[in-house]
């Protein structure tokens, strides 16, 4: 018998990656898809990608919603490649999530006469027939599978029948507002921080720094006048961890790993709530306006949590600007395997005694805060490292 069926799932694209997110499908249910379209974008700990069709076909059956986080192996939709009937279409998913869904306590549709399901729960009228990913969004919502009306085959719940019921039931009682699950790229920094938290010995040195003069000549090079200074910091600590290559490092496994290249990671607050920190690499080989070009993309394709592989590689630093809310000055956190964080407030005039003139002048200023993990970074590599900083900011290298 040919093959009626290819089961779309939660992919492994990593050693680590244990769940998936779906973030959008590509395909609605029944648009015809040839091997290498892109059916659906799923998140993973680090990045976004789309799976591609494994065969052609025509997409039938999406058995998870966007925004649904699912284990790895996880039936997500259902590719036809011959015809079927919609009994064979139950079964197959019946059989995927069966197999695939062991440890989840459900009630599935059987439709066969064996198998361990069958065996354990006699066919009985009342049976509630749903697939494990439908029944966790109702859990979520707080509905029962019982109270919601089937319109699927043989009482089948379909995907629109629990998205109804979740309408129907989503003005019946807001008093106590509403639970929304951490995505994944939330849950890997909520994990990293704690655990930084609790084991890494952090500590913060702070500095003024003069940006005026670099700030206006930057200016000048660059077209565009957004985030001028964000730019001026990535290339300065580029420029700086040059003169301190024993600090270009990783903290992995009670063991120091050289970075290697000048790369930098830069914090973004992503627009779905999540923190992602994309490094821009060998920025020793950039010119100023590649450099800018390049962090303005890698910022944008974090934000709208469309990052690629290549904005996830090794940094020893990252950079978080906090200035452009009013931020005076602020302690970030330093996240392993990183040991080092540059914390950068907001721009301000401050008076500034010049030396020549023996008078106050007026100078643009920003406060930067260093935090470093004590074990690899002290208290004169974290000051000789702004030292360095400074003068390249401020004209002195």
């Amino acid at each position: 018998m040919s093959k009626q069926f290819e089961a779309v799932t939660i992919p492994k694209w990593g050693i680590e990656m244990t769940h998936g997110r779906i973030v959008e499908w590509r395909c609605a249910e029944g648009a015809i898809v040839a091997a290498g379209d892109e059916l659906v974008d799923i998140e993973t700990d680090k990045i976004v990608n789309s799976f591609e069709a494994r065969e052609s076909g025509t997409l039938v059956r999406i058995l998870v919603p966007e925004g649904e986080e699912l284990a790895v192996g996880t039936l997500i939709g259902v590719i036809a490649l011959a015809d079927y009937s919609p009994s064979d279409l139950d079964q197959f998913i019946s059989a995927q999530t069966t197999s695939t869904s062991s440890q989840e306590s459900t009630s599935i549709d059987a439709h066969s006469d064996s198998g361990e399901g069958a065996a354990a729960q006699p066919s009985s009228s009342n049976e509630v027939k749903i697939s494990p990913a439908l029944l966790r969004k109702l859990s979520k919502a707080g509905i029962s599978p019982e109270v919601v009306t089937a319109s699927g085959p043989n009482g089948r719940i379909l995907k629109e029948d629990v998205d109804r019921a979740i309408e129907q039931g989503a003005h019946s009682d807001t008093s106590h507002g509403e639970r929304h699950a951490l995505n994944a790229s939330q849950k890997k920094v909520a994990s990293a921080l704690s655990e930084a938290q609790s084991t890494v010995p952090i500590y913060h040195v702070r500095r003024q720094l003069r940006v005026g003069r670099a700030l206006a000549q930057m200016k000048e090079q660059l077209s565009n006048g957004s985030g001028v200074l964000t730019a001026l910091l990535v290339n300065a600590v580029a420029r700086a961890l040059d003169k301190h290559p024993t600090l270009n490092t990783q903290f992995e496994m009670d063991a120091l790993k050289p970075v290697g290249a000048l790369n930098v990671a830069v914090a973004v607050a992503r627009d779905d709530g999540a923190v992602a920190a994309p490094v821009l690499t060998n920025i020793d080989q950039l010119s100023i306006v590649e450099m800018a070009e390049g962090l303005a993309s890698l910022v944008a394709r974090a934000r709208a949590g469309r990052s690629v592989a290549g904005d996830v590689q090794p940094a020893a630093i990252a950079i978080s600007n906090l200035g452009m809310y009013g931020v005076d000055d602020f302690t970030a956190m330093v996240t392993p395997p990183q040991v080092m964080v540059l914390s950068v407030g907001r721009l301000s005039v401050q008076p500034s005694w010049d030396a020549q003139t023996q008078t106050f002048v007026p100078e643009e200023q920003v406060t930067v805060t260093l935090g470093s993990d004590h074990r690899v970074v002290n208290g004169a590599q974290a000051a000789e490292f702004l030292q360095s900083l400074a003068a390249v900011i401020e004209g002195a290298e």
